[in-house]
């Protein structure tokens, strides 16, 4: 039985690329740590990103019982 697909992330800081599933985050700073210090960017709507399910687990986010290093869970990377 094939893992079901996750759904792709809803927002992408401006400055790190970190990604969020929380819609509720969207327009608040990124609270990623980037050579030591807090990012100073925020998410913004991922929805008109293009996307390209992770090649390592299928979009699934996980290989195997482990999270996917790849796409750190998330089953997709940014197209580029």
């Amino acid at each position: 039985m094939r893992p079901k697909k996750q759904p792709k992330p809803a927002g992408a800081c401006s400055v790190c690329q970190a990604l969020t599933r929380q819609r509720h985050y969207l327009n608040h700073r990124c609270d990623q740590v980037v050579n030591g210090r807090r990012c100073s960017g925020t998410f913004k709507s991922a929805m008109t990103f293009l996307w390209d399910p992770c090649e390592s687990c299928e979009a699934a986010g996980k290989v195997g019982t482990q999270t996917c290093r790849e796409c750190a869970g998330f089953g997709w990377k940014m197209y580029g």
